[in-house]
């Protein structure tokens, strides 16, 4: 049985630099490189035409369209919001 992966959508100022959204970009990355085929991981931009379907105003990750987690979160904060997103998907 195939499973859906959990999307994992990073919001960040595209247009700026990369410095900027470097740090908040690895931490996903660690994060998420422990759930490796359980997530789909998006990079868009805080200009970008859905920032208005989730309310982002600024730097921000949104897990399975539905929790949205400000840039200063906790690894741990983002870990469990993938592990409910996928338990989720799984009922």
């Amino acid at each position: 049985m195939k499973r859906n992966k959990v999307k994992v959508e990073v919001f960040v100022p595209l247009g700026s630099c990369v410095c900027n959204f470097a740090p908040l970009m690895e931490k996903v990355g660690r994060v998420t490189s422990r759930f490796n085929d359980l997530v789909e991981v998006q990079t868009k931009s805080t200009n970008s035409s859905e920032v208005s379907k989730y309310g982002v105003q600024d730097m921000c990750v949104v897990v399975g369209g539905k929790m949205k987690l400000p840039s200063n979160f906790d690894e741990k904060e983002l870990a469990d919001a993938i592990s409910e997103s996928i338990v989720a998907a799984e009922s």
